[in-house]
């Protein structure tokens, strides 16, 4: 793509169009995921685990500053059910001071998005440094389309299970840097990947493979010598050095807590790994993933992509000639080109992130949780390294197939650039994908309306001690409780949060209920789904958590489904069957067992409303145009209503001890 294969280009070096082009390049990638945070922050307040996550980011610099990452859901998988942690705290440190500053909302979307952001530039910037304007141009085109498929929430998505998506990509690009013998940027490639490796479990089994291929790639060129001779031996031990320090930096709290814990959470981690009992998706299933990564079309520029679509299961003829024609082009390629180390150095990372994914895709836990796109990270690097290196190496062989061909010049690179970035930052402002809305269990409106009369009322400035937040009702999912905790602590108020959260949030903001005082308070949050409940107590707030909803609509839907007869019909078999994975059979029981007993469980979900508008049931009869209306009528953002309204109740022990003796019987 350079007129010199073993040219490093700068950007000093650049013409003065050229540093305009760069420039207008760079301010489009910053401004994807601004836009993406931008069309969610009027709609978007931390909840559940991001308002956890909140707590940990106001704990740091404190005594209850964070070491280790959130928990993880190992503990539901195997026979130790120990949650095991995430492995490092960096997300938690970065968000600090942006969180106290600018509030959780703005705080929070203006950290993830700069995040992104940075990923973005230095990941075309790398490529721009090997290969040149025109191969930085391709990056940044591949780099939109990733932001694309991820789609405005994926990409600015605070939840440790989704941010570590592009720094891995990142950390991918700085690796093939290194393999091309550009160890200046070692430091920075240490920082980006240790970000990705400590945000969530899933991220670790790639993170270690890219990382392995890293310190390979470091120690040949060290061997070796610098490959265009502007570094010394010394000089590339200094930024080797550099990058050691960088590392024990970031991780120096994770060290310190394993050092100190009992047990340290790396140790926990591998006792985790290696629990026999574990049931895990296997080889078959994580090479079917990667074929469908690497097939066609390209995982890059799909519209929102699902966890799901890659789990469906390959027949072994395609699985085959899938890795057999991709491995042939590729390694064709990169013999005919072999001369050009940076085209061999992208092959080779193409080899390396698809046994990344193989050895991630094993080790996912074989659960309703495998349709999750976080779990497929590497997807995103794999499928970004497999479009350069075949765009390259097209690139590199039409003149000789087509000498008389008028090749194109930079302008067009840039024009066509431009218009890509530009379409991909406009997509979440003049579409309307789900995957570009982040997700909100409770409606952002009636958050706010339930914090700002719990902090209003008269009752709860009378309360001097600690307080209890409690939830009546299934929240495993919405977490209201610890979202009205988080929001009262960043008001002043020392909420705390029951014992069954240890490990989401430090010890001090737990209080065992039989440690309760009979002075002390109890704040009960209900979950009203259908009749308000019969609370003990004095009512703080009532709010309509789904003010949009049309109950209309939806009291015509239960009164057609209680007690009748379920039968699915021919269209509706046949669209669950071509769902992937066994999605079709998990939808399929819900609707079989639940919508005649508990209507509400089933109607209240957007996916199963989706699916049955395109396919009707055969019985019961449901009105297309109310299970239509009652799907418009969602929350923004929502895909389950868990609640249609929320209450807040003041409980001294003694009501506590009359209304749940439960959580009392053991004290």
């Amino acid at each position: 793509m350079g007129p010199d294969e073993h040219e490093r280009f700068r950007l000093r070096d650049l013409d003065r169009r050229g540093r305009i082009g760069a420039a207008v390049v760079a301010l489009l990638l910053v401004l994807i995921p601004f836009v993406a945070a931008a069309v969610n922050h009027g709609r978007w307040i931390p909840q559940g685990d991001d308002a956890l996550i909140e707590m940990r980011a106001r704990d740091v610099g404190t005594s209850r500053n964070p070491l280790v990452g959130q928990p993880s859901t190992s503990g539901s998988y195997g026979e130790r059910a120990e949650n095991v942690a995430h492995p490092g705290p960096i997300e938690f440190e970065l968000l600090a001071p942006s969180v106290r500053l600018f509030g959780p909302t703005t705080g929070f979307l203006l950290v993830t998005a700069s995040l992104v952001a940075a990923c973005l530039v230095v990941s075309a910037w790398a490529v721009f440094r090997q290969v040149g304007p025109r191969g930085g141009s391709l990056a940044a085109v591949l780099l939109a389309l990733g932001c694309f498929s991820a789609g405005a929430a994926g990409v600015v998505e605070p939840i440790s299970s989704n941010i570590g998506r592009f720094p891995l990509l990142a950390g991918a690009v700085l690796v093939w840097a290194l393999l091309c013998g550009d160890l200046r940027l070692a430091p920075l490639a240490v920082v980006v990947w240790s970000f990705a490796a400590q945000q969530h479990l899933s991220v670790l089994p790639a993170g270690a493979v890219v990382a392995g291929v890293g310190l390979v790639g470091a120690a040949w060129w060290v061997v070796r010598g610098d490959p265009d001779g502007g570094l010394s031996r010394r000089a590339q031990l200094g930024w080797l050095g550099g990058a050691v320090g960088a590392g024990i930096v970031v991780w120096s709290p994770v060290l310190w807590q394993q050092l100190t814990g009992h047990p340290g959470n790396l140790s926990a981690l591998a006792s985790y790994s290696g629990d026999p009992a574990r049931q895990d998706m296997g080889l078959r299933s994580a090479a079917g993933q990667v074929a469908h990564v690497l097939g066609v079309p390209p995982f890059l520029g799909r519209s929102s992509p699902r966890g799901w679509d890659l789990v469906a299961h390959v027949g072994t003829p395609q699985l085959v000639l899938t890795f057999v024609v991709a491995g042939a082009l590729l390694a064709a390629g990169a013999w005919w080109a072999r001369a050009d180390r940076r085209i061999v150095a992208a092959v080779a990372m193409v080899g390396a992130l698809a046994v990344a994914g193989l050895v991630t895709g094993t080790n996912i836990p074989d659960s309703p949780e495998k349709g999750r796109l976080a779990f497929y990270h590497w997807a995103f690097a794999l499928s970004f390294f497999e479009l350069l290196a075949v765009v390259w190496l097209v690139a590199r062989l039409a003149p000789i197939v087509a000498p008389k061909l008028v090749h194109g010049r930079r302008s067009t690179a840039f024009g066509v650039t431009v218009a890509v970035l530009v379409g991909v930052a406009a997509t979440p402002v003049v579409a309307d994908r789900a995957s570009d809305r982040l997700n909100q269990p409770i409606a952002t409106t009636a958050i706010r309306a339930l914090v700002a009369d719990v902090r209003s009322s008269p009752a709860l400035r009378r309360v001097r001690g600690p307080l209890l937040v409690l939830v009546d009702g299934d929240d495993r999912y919405i977490q209201v409780g610890d979202t009205l905790a988080a929001r009262l602590l960043a008001a002043g108020v020392d909420a705390r949060l029951p014992t069954s959260s240890k490990g989401f949030a430090h010890p001090d903001h737990l209080l065992d209920p039989c440690r309760i005082d009979h002075a002390d308070h109890v704040l009960v949050v209900s979950l009203v789904l259908d009749v308000p409940t019969t609370v003990p107590g004095q009512t703080l707030a009532a709010v309509d958590a789904a003010p949009s909803l049309d109950a209309d609509a939806l009291g015509r839907l239960v009164a057609a489904s209680a007690g009748a007869h379920v039968e699915f019909g021919p269209k509706l078999e046949r669209a669950l069957g071509a769902l992937p994975g066994d999605q079709g059979s998990l939808i399929g029981s819900t609707l079989a067992f639940r919508l005649a007993r508990t209507p509400l469980s089933v109607l209240l979900n957007r996916a199963n409303l989706d699916l049955l508008i395109a396919h009707p049931l055969a019985s019961p009869t449901l009105r297309h145009a109310d299970l239509v209306a009652l799907r418009d009528s969602f929350p923004d953002g929502a895909t389950t209503v868990p609640a249609t309204g929320l209450e807040a109740h003041l409980l001294t022990r003694a009501q506590l001890a009359r209304y749940r003796p439960d959580l009392l019987a053991n004290c």
